[in-house]
């Protein structure tokens, strides 16, 4: 028994307790603050700061349990909370989340263990994997590093986790899942930098490396291991102006370029990488003050100024994209569902032979509807993880695109209709999903692909953007709209979309 912190009567408690909600539990007897485990059946799934838990009435914590692993909460498990300082643990409890279920599993649909990383996101860990995957991990890293230095002449070290854990431990983070690699750029405007991001992004794909560009700043290259997604390799864009070192996504700090220029050598587990000159600053500048102290439960806090300028500089170009895998992949473990009463009404609207493009595809139930009904089929969609479970054929195909980068629509508009073929393009529930330049990008696309007689097919939910209002912005790009009809079941306004020349 301890008094509770407010001056209250002490209580009498079991040291931890939980449910499908929230952990409650006694502070430990030394300590009010710092970073805290959360163990179930003795893996760390997931870090908080004992500080930020709330303090009960009762004199105990209560930290709710975070969105990405509620889910998996069924069954029952041993709850225990251990202290990241000194690695002790201070409480557990069995706990029944739900009747006759087994025991907890917090894993990916391949039965692979995840965590709740620093984005609050579901992911995979270093400490997780199997122990080739440092290996795997870096001999990518390196390959990427080559062609940045090599190819491209770019000063390049290694940032973020990958030089923390190095230069504080002496060996990578365990709760890390990649590594982070700096460019510096010798430009000193942030849209030449801009610029550069482009470039080195054409030539990465060029070199067969797998490229999601998150901004024009950070591009991110994705490997495979054993067919499955295994691990990344991020790149981030820096530039040095009036006394000023910037780094995307979080760094505004006072340093020279001969502060961080030219690198030098760091050991990476079994290997050397390029470290910045000076590590101290650069850590400084990432982590804070506190960097040298371990913190699982850290969360980037950018300064607003900070944020304002390279989000302005830098705008993202992957908002939602997490958002949208998690809720398709949901939707895949339910099955797949049948095809829609879209898919019928567009049959009833093309011709027989007519190639499909499904905008916006998800996890792909009409798009292989399409596709065994003889169409020749390209599944297209923001979210990468929809497309990977879509099995590729001779009939169907699968693209990732992302309508709110203006560039790689209009590249892929022009690759459509360089084949000039008349198109059928699908766009169900994918208007609705899409501010107004999104909306702008998709009919610019469609203006282009559609000019050889083909037809684009939407479907709209009501409460989305007015059917009037859509029609004029697609006027704006030749496009007329006919054939629209109302089904008061589904809640739904569909429409045929053609293209009409000017003048």
């Amino acid at each position: 028994m301890r008094a509770n912190d407010a001056g209250g009567p002490a209580v009498a408690a079991r040291p931890v307790e939980a449910d499908r909600e929230v952990i409650r539990f006694a502070d430990p007897a030394d300590r009010t603050e710092g970073a805290v485990d959360v163990l179930l059946d003795g893996r760390r799934v997931w870090s908080f700061r004992l500080e930020s838990a709330e303090l009960g009435a009762d004199g105990r914590r209560v930290v709710a349990w975070p969105g990405p692993i509620v889910a998996s909460l069924r069954g029952s498990a041993e709850v225990a909370l251990r202290s990241v300082a000194d690695g002790g643990r201070w409480g557990a409890c069995e706990v029944e989340f739900t009747p006759d279920a087994g025991r907890v599993s917090f894993a990916d649909e391949y039965g692979r263990d995840l965590v709740v990383n620093k984005w609050d996101r579901a992911g995979r860990v270093l400490a997780d994997h199997d122990e080739s995957i440092v290996g795997r991990l870096l001999d990518h890293a390196d390959e990427v590093r080559a062609l940045l230095v090599d190819e491209l002449g770019l000063d390049v070290f290694v940032t973020g986790g990958t030089l923390l854990g190095p230069i504080r431990d002496g060996h990578l983070i365990e709760h890390d899942d990649d590594v982070d690699f700096a460019w510096i750029s010798r430009h000193t405007q942030p849209v030449e930098v801009a610029r550069e991001g482009f470039e080195i992004g054409r030539a990465l794909r060029r070199a067969g490396f797998d490229v999601v560009r998150h901004s024009p700043g950070h591009l991110q290259m994705h490997f495979e291991y054993q067919g499955l997604a295994d691990h990344y390799v991020d790149v981030f864009a820096g530039w040095f102006a009036d006394g000023w070192w910037h780094q995307v996504f979080c760094i505004r700090h006072p340093a020279e370029r001969a502060d961080l220029l030219p690198p030098i050598p760091l050991q990476v587990e079994d290997r050397e990488e390029p470290a910045p000159r000076t590590p101290e600053i650069h850590l400084e500048a990432n982590y804070g003050p506190g960097w040298r102290v371990p913190d699982p439960a850290f969360r980037f806090d950018t300064p607003p100024e900070t944020r304002r300028r390279l989000e302005n500089w830098f705008p993202g170009l992957n908002g939602g994209r997490d958002d949208w895998d998690d809720l398709l992949r949901a939707e895949r473990q339910d099955g797949i569902a049948p095809a829609s009463g879209f898919t019928r009404w567009v049959t009833d609207r093309i011709d027989p032979t007519a190639p499909v493009v499904d905008l916006g595809c998800g996890n792909g139930t009409d798009a292989r509807a399409f596709a065994t009904a003889g169409h020749e089929t390209l599944a297209v969609d923001f979210a990468r993880e929809a497309l990977a479970a879509i099995p590729a054929t001779p009939a169907l195909r699968t693209r990732v695109l992302n309508l709110h980068d203006p560039r790689t629509t209009v590249a892929f508009g022009a690759e459509l209709a360089g084949r000039r073929v008349p198109w059928a393009v699908l766009v169900r529930r994918t208007v609705e999903t899409l501010g107004p330049s999104g909306r702008d990008h998709l009919f610019r696309l469609l203006s282009m692909v559609l000019r050889c007689g083909g037809r684009a097919l939407l479907e709209v939910g009501d409460g989305a953007v007015p059917v009037e209002d859509l029609c004029a912005e697609a006027g704006r790009h030749g496009l007329r709209a006919s054939d629209t009809a109302r089904d008061e079941q589904e809640a739904v306004t569909r429409m045929v979309m053609t293209w009409t020349p000017r003048g």
